[in-house]
């Protein structure tokens, strides 16, 4: 009878070692099954690249999008670019100055286009071109510097001063003038400005 109850007992302890390891596989199993799948998620996240955002042009030229938060341009290129803006509102004749200011008006916000006109206007610039049957021709005659650069309401802006030399040419006689231009250039969307950047202020003192 002994032998017997100890036989049952160790079948009982037999019975359940062989459930309790079977519970510790299963639970071994099911942790290293989410370890798997939290490191695959979290590989699946790295890997998930930014979203890129493209517009068309009419003519179905496919262009990257950029917030217009971001810079898109360098120091040395904006500053360039200022330069050659500044002198395609300053190189005008009696003429044509009409159509040479739409040329530039590209460079503009509508903003910047009538701070610019209020500005000629200011310095009577173009009455005095007219009348006097001028031509003019400018020159930047010294360093532009960027003052100033900041995200002002979503839109990324910089400040740039240069000095501007403007010769005013007639049959008669040569005038010179010397400026100081200042101007913010802000970024616009790529369908209204090619580079994403125009002039949104300007001033010539």
């Amino acid at each position: 009878m002994r032998v017997d109850s100890e036989q049952l007992e160790l079948e009982k302890n037999d019975l359940y070692r062989d459930h309790y390891r079977r519970v510790l596989s299963g639970l071994i199993a099911m942790v290293v099954t989410c370890l798997a799948l939290s490191l695959l998620l979290a590989g699946m996240v790295l890997r998930t690249s930014k979203t890129n955002y493209y517009a068309t042009t009419t003519t179905g030229q496919i262009i990257p999008m950029q917030p217009l938060s971001a810079p898109v341009v360098t120091g040395s290129y904006l500053l360039q670019w200022a330069e050659l803006a500044t002198r395609a509102c300053f190189n005008l004749d009696f003429v044509h100055y009409s159509q040479q200011l739409e040329q530039a008006s590209s460079y503009f916000t509508p903003t910047g286009w009538n701070a610019l006109m209020g500005a000629l206007k200011k310095s009577k610039v173009l009455d005095s071109l007219e009348q006097n049957k001028l031509m003019m021709s400018a020159v930047v005659d010294g360093p532009a510097v960027i003052l100033d650069e900041e995200i002002v309401r979503g839109r990324y802006t910089w400040r740039v001063q240069l000095p501007l030399l403007v010769t005013y040419t007639s049959a008669s006689e040569n005038k010179q003038a010397h400026f100081t231009v200042t101007m913010d250039i802000v970024r616009v969307p790529v369908l209204e400005a090619a580079k994403g950047i125009q002039i949104d202020k300007f001033s010539a003192e």
